[in-house]
């Protein structure tokens, strides 16, 4: 899992972008698409994508220009958003499957979390995802009758 704290509930994520970017990469060994919102729209974010492997996805804004102005990773992520945007937003829905993964998370659990050492943090952080996880699967099982010994085993 990575993950990096907020000395305040209130930062943004958006500073925290490249650790988390170049920790993933080195936690999976590559990256294959890496998706954003708006606020991670820069060429400096594009190359980082692009340095680690990976294929940016990060949503335009309004004005947006092609000029690469020294980011190829820039120019052709928007110039896949022209030729093909079908293809490209349905790279950038998988954001959506993301979001809603967080809003189950917060509404699940609406407190912030209780530990203050970063490795506490961590293992609440772990555990909560770990809870959701079990909740779907159980859903899904419910729903479908899945054999949890037989999909653990696949």
């Amino acid at each position: 899992m990575s993950a990096k704290y907020a000395s305040r509930p209130t930062d943004h994520e958006s500073p925290y972008f490249k650790s988390l970017l170049y920790e993933t990469a080195a936690r999976f060994g590559r990256l294959d698409l890496v998706v954003g919102d708006a606020a991670y729209l820069s060429r400096a974010n594009c190359d980082l994508v692009a340095g680690v492997g990976g294929v940016p996805r990060f949503y335009s804004k309004k004005g947006t220009s092609l000029r690469q102005k020294g980011s190829a990773a820039w120019h052709k992520m928007l110039a896949d958003l022209i030729s093909d945007p079908q293809k490209w937003l349905k790279d950038y829905h998988k954001r959506s499957n993301i979001e809603d993964c967080f809003s189950t998370l917060k509404r699940d659990n609406p407190l912030p979390l209780r530990k203050k050492l970063d490795k506490r943090k961590q293992q609440e952080t772990f555990s909560r995802a770990c809870n959701l996880n079990i909740k779907r699967f159980c859903y899904l099982n419910y729903l479908e009758n899945i054999n949890a010994r037989e999909s653990w085993h696949k």
